[in-house]
């Protein structure tokens, strides 16, 4: 079943409203490809367990695609969404 664009909207706004989340989906934008350890690297603070606890939320949200790489996984910024929130927000 197809969510409803509102829907969408919610959950990418609530995906996006945690600071160390967006943190995440930028640098996946700058530096496409990286895995859970390397992302844990990036934020010291956290450790793998919770890197991959906000990459869930992103991931179900639409945000991130997170593919196979051997016995690694790579995680890619996925930005289908992003021109409908660009016009929700009145940018695009």
């Amino acid at each position: 079943m197809e969510s409803t664009e509102s829907e969408r909207l919610d959950r990418c706004f609530q995906a996006l409203s945690d600071s160390t989340r967006r943190s995440i989906w930028r640098l996946l934008e700058a530096r496409p490809g990286l895995t859970t350890a390397d992302l844990a690297a990036e934020h010291t603070r956290l450790t793998r367990w919770a890197v991959m606890k906000h990459l869930a939320v992103l991931r179900d949200a639409g945000l991130v695609q997170t593919l196979p790489d051997g016995r690694r996984r790579r995680h890619y910024r996925d930005d289908r969404d992003l021109p409908m929130l660009r016009s929700w927000l009145g940018d695009g």
